[in-house]
């Protein structure tokens, strides 16, 4: 059972890696080619489209971003969500790095303190996180990339799960497939990935 889990746990790292690749590898052809006709062309980018792979996330004009609501989502996302960080890396040493059994006790044991205190935050802080990124989205204006969007999008989407489950909003059996989705790791790191790579390729 344990080599299952721990067979389970790898191909979830490797999937979360390859998409993180995925990911990066268009992004770099597709700030490299804005970049190449900014050179020719200057800053007008009008009568230009998108095209290729990321037609669908690419889009053209100059942005901006509303600096201050961006800080505090970001600060206050890492804040709430420390303690989920805190807990993966945790499981992770547990499950991959050959711990005394003592050692893995008091790993344990820490868990569930940090959790005890760090989770009502979590709770609480996330939807108020939420509205304050929708604020920064009305705020800014951002036509290079549609990434962004689709961060907060997935961002929306783990709140609300996370409400409906905080709230036990469905009936147990559909909860316990809410639970399953909402603490999917690959989809938290999706919602970064989009986050991060959207405002990096920003012009």
């Amino acid at each position: 059972m344990k080599a299952k889990e721990r067979k389970t746990k790898l191909i979830t790292f490797f999937t979360c890696f390859l998409l993180l690749i995925a990911l990066l590898v268009p992004v770099h052809f597709s700030m490299a080619d804005d970049h190449g006709k900014k050179v020719k062309h200057g800053d007008n980018h009008e009568g230009e489209s998108g095209e290729g792979l990321l037609g669908g996330f690419r889009g053209r004009g100059h942005d901006e971003g509303n600096e201050t609501t961006g800080q505090m989502v970001a600060w206050s996302l890492a804040a709430a969500n420390l303690t989920v960080a805190l807990s993966i890396l945790i499981r992770g040493l547990k499950g991959f790095v050959p711990l005394a059994p003592e050692t893995k006790n008091t790993l344990t044991k820490f868990n569930n303190t940090q959790k005890k205190y760090l989770m009502k935050f979590h709770y609480l802080l996330n939807p108020v996180i939420l509205l304050v990124a929708i604020v920064h989205w009305t705020l800014s204006r951002c036509k290079s990339t549609a990434m962004p969007e689709w961060g907060l999008l997935i961002m929306g989407t783990i709140v609300i799960l996370g409400i409906i489950l905080k709230f036990k909003l469905c009936p147990s059996d559909l909860l316990r497939k809410v639970y399953k989705v909402h603490t999917q790791p690959i989809i938290f790191i999706l919602m970064i990935t989009m986050l991060l790579i959207g405002h990096l390729s920003m012009d």
